[in-house]
């Protein structure tokens, strides 16, 4: 097959790959430094790379274009050869990260004396982890319902025994033994846990739970490998203690026989089918009929129930509330990290495109895209947006680390474990509104880039319409975007009115500084103007928490004269974006002028990145720029002469660099997966190949399977005219 008509360089087919080389070339910024820089230090940069590496030459890991075709089975088959493949990185990766190479280290961790597994012993697998949600991001899940959402909900609320057996003698840390899923959503009830209907009803006489599932509602709906692959699961069930409701805990519940597979007696177990995306992900309902399970399967650091006629319930309702910020904290701190890889990917497949790709003008001097002003508007700041995340991101998971640290060392301390509930209240506000802000964001990107791309985007195999539906889902799960920023914009409020009755508020973490009573009484009481005029670095962020106290300020008021705390839902889920662009804007600005964190030595390079930085700051408070007026952080004229003349002209000068910024990614054209925004530019032969090898199929010469129906209906005749109408003798012919 020909797949050029011209080996002359200066022929349309050629141009892209010196179009993207020439813009490469325009930018001497430091990729290296810059990916050190988003990877959080050189050494985890050099790790990152080595994994790149290493999984785009995997032929079992690495996907390729044919992966946009596979149907739901042929997708959840080799997402489990996927799994069998990653359980093998996870036993190498704890092994270099133990520095221990002898064959009997994963025996050894599962023996009863073997002390606990720490974060840090999975700490270079979950570096890969976020990779891997990258390349497939539904074998992503699959494993990390195991591992990750069954595995700290197990450490979140088990005893350090309960921890032992079930994540290191039973081998599940490890992707062995037992394979796990997360039992929380039901049916009729998602985001609202505290009113789940599973019931743990406890037997004094056997000293057993019966685990029920009351009515059709209350049906576990949404559970990822449930349908297929668990062997057991975390179920949220209703704790029922001598006719007594004491809220939702967590059990531990067989649901497999792990040699067999075969689904154990009183469970009932379905698959949920196809969903919009992610569909190597085998989600499932439960239904529990009476079974029966141990005492020792209740998870019970936080709460207990001991035996007796009658039986005791041990419960502090402040350390309990522990269990609920942990369940679900290291999927939202992932999340965080997955928008960055994904938004990542995106942009270089865009921007990449946008240099490559020409539209009107003289023959074979056509314009290229990045250079219509409109283009830049949508191409640019998405990457400013990858750029954002990725310090926080990184900042989240050591936050993250550091806190549980904390929550494990405090054992049964309970003057310890207020003091980690507190923090951990302040992480949820920070992975919550992070997590709301940075999903949605990308969500967003993925389709505006996707539309930036023409026509070609619309194609699977460029990626864009896989990786939006697999994407989305992201939005709703693991606590729905809107619930989240209601939630924490409620605690920021809260914070705010505390300050405002002159109490002390300790803020644990960083991201709330604003709130400190010096800097509020600034805003409240004084001129913040100058700031307005974003005439220093410092501007740039601080405009944000300017913001955020005189919408807090603003949400008081209302409150106190309506007395309705829904009337103010809208302004705290911006409350909570604002929250989570400060944090951002924050972090970037910290780590960027630090001599020894930033990993930028190089000054010009330095110079973009906080083009990059004050482009992300004005770019958004120019989509916010309604709330900005109403709350009289901007002057019309101030929008009209500060913020507008400063986003477009920072577009363009973001422009001359903005494939090296893509290229300081590093992602190979394994993971980038789209033939339009492969590294060399050669977009017209990539994609061409890349279509006519995995449609081979259906592009093949000569007949379509269809044919006779094809001329049946265009050679029809005129038997309508002739028999007067519809007769059986016309749908004979034609088929019916």
């Amino acid at each position: 097959m020909t797949l050029s008509s011209t080996v002359d360089q200066k022929q349309p087919v050629h141009i892209p790959k010196k179009l993207l080389s020439d813009s490469r070339e325009a930018s001497a910024i430091n990729i290296d430094e810059i990916h050190a820089f988003l990877e959080g230090s050189v050494k985890v940069s050099a790790s990152i790379k080595e994994m790149l590496g290493q999984l785009a030459g995997d032929p079992v890991l690495a996907s390729g274009v044919k992966y946009y075709d596979y149907t739901k089975a042929e997708h959840r088959e080799l997402a489990v050869k996927k799994i069998a493949r990653l359980a093998l990185y996870l036993e190498n990766d704890v092994k270099q990260t133990r520095k221990v190479y002898h064959k009997d280290l994963i025996r050894d961790i599962q023996s009863p004396d073997a002390p606990l597994m720490t974060i840090q012993d999975m700490e270079l697998f979950e570096r890969r982890f976020s990779l891997i949600a990258l390349i497939d991001p539904q074998v992503a899940t699959r494993f990390g319902v195991n591992v990750s959402l069954f595995g700290n909900c197990v450490k979140g609320n088990g005893t350090d025994e309960q921890i032992k057996y079930w994540l290191q003698e039973r081998g599940l840390l490890l992707g062995k033994g037992i394979y796990g899923c997360f039992a929380m959503t039901e049916l009729g009830h998602g985001s609202d846990v505290a009113n789940l209907q599973t019931l743990a009803t406890y037997d004094k006489e056997t000293d057993t739970f019966k685990i029920t599932t009351p009515d059709l509602v209350a049906t576990k709906w949404w559970i990822g490998g449930a349908a297929h692959s668990a062997t057991h699961a975390t179920v949220y069930a209703r704790l029922i203690v001598e006719g007594k409701d004491y809220g939702v805990k967590t059990f531990v519940v067989p649901l497999r026989d792990p040699k067999t597979m075969e689904v154990l007696p009183s469970i009932s177990i379905g698959d949920i089918g196809s969903k919009m995306g992610r569909d190597g992900i085998d989600n499932g309902w439960i239904q529990f009929h009476g079974v029966v399970i141990p005492r020792e399967y209740m998870l019970s650091r936080f709460t207990k129930v001991i035996p007796g006629n009658p039986p005791k319930v041990d419960l502090e309702p402040l350390l309990d509330s522990v269990s609920g910020y942990t369940a679900l904290l290291a999927g939202r701190v992932g999340m965080v990290m997955d928008s960055y890889r994904f938004g990542s990917r995106f942009s270089t497949i865009a921007t990449r495109y946008a240099v490559c790709r020409q539209q009107f003008g003289e023959f074979n001097n056509e314009t290229q895209l990045i250079e219509y002003p409109l283009h830049q508007y949508r191409v640019i700041p998405q990457i400013a947006i990858s750029y954002l995340i990725a310090p926080a991101a990184m900042k989240l998971s050591r936050t993250y680390g550091n806190v549980l640290n904390d929550l494990y060392a405090a054992g049964d301390d309970k003057k310890r474990l207020i003091t980690v509930s507190a923090k951990l209240k302040d992480l949820f506000i920070e992975s919550a509104s992070l997590k709301a802000t940075n999903t949605w964001l990308v969500a967003t990107l993925i389709d505006e880039l996707r539309q930036s791309c023409g026509g070609h985007g619309y194609s699977s195999y460029n990626g864009f319409g896989k990786g939006y539906n697999d994407w989305v889902v992201q939005c709703t799960w693991e606590g729905d975007n809107n619930v989240l920023c209601l939630t924490s914009g409620k605690s920021i409020l809260k914070k705010f009115g505390d300050i405002a009755k002159g109490k002390e508020v300790v803020n644990y973490d960083p991201s709330l500084s604003y709130l400190k009573t010096d800097f509020v009484q600034k805003v409240v009481f004084s001129s913040t103007k100058s700031i307005g005029n974003l005439a220093n670095l410092d501007d740039y962020r601080d405009i944000w928490a300017v913001a955020l106290i005189k919408y807090l300020k603003y949400c008081g008021e209302i409150v106190r004269k309506n007395k309705d705390p829904n009337s103010i839902s809208k302004a705290l889920v911006s409350i909570a974006k604002f929250h989570a662009f400060h944090s951002m804007l924050q972090e970037f600005h910290r780590k960027l002028s630090s001599d020894t964190d930033s990993c930028v030595s190089d000054e010009s390079t330095k110079e973009v990145l906080w083009m990059v930085y004050k482009l992300f700051s004005v770019y958004f408070i120019d989509k916010f720029s309604g709330e900005f007026l109403q709350l009289k952080v901007f002057s019309p004229d101030q929008m009209t002469s500060i913020i507008q003349p400063q986003l477009l002209s920072l577009l363009p000068e973001v422009k001359t660099h903005a494939v090296r910024l893509t290229d300081a990614f590093q992602l190979p054209d394994i993971i980038i997966n789209s033939p339009i925004g492969y590294y060399d530019g050669d977009v017209y032969h990539n994609y061409f190949n890349d279509v006519t090898k995995v449609a081979a199929e259906d592009s093949t010469p000569g007949a379509p399977p269809y044919t006779e129906r094809l001329t049946s209906f265009l050679g029809r005749g005129f038997e309508f005219d002739r028999l007067g109408g519809i007769n059986d003798q016309v749908f004979k012919k034609l088929g019916k």
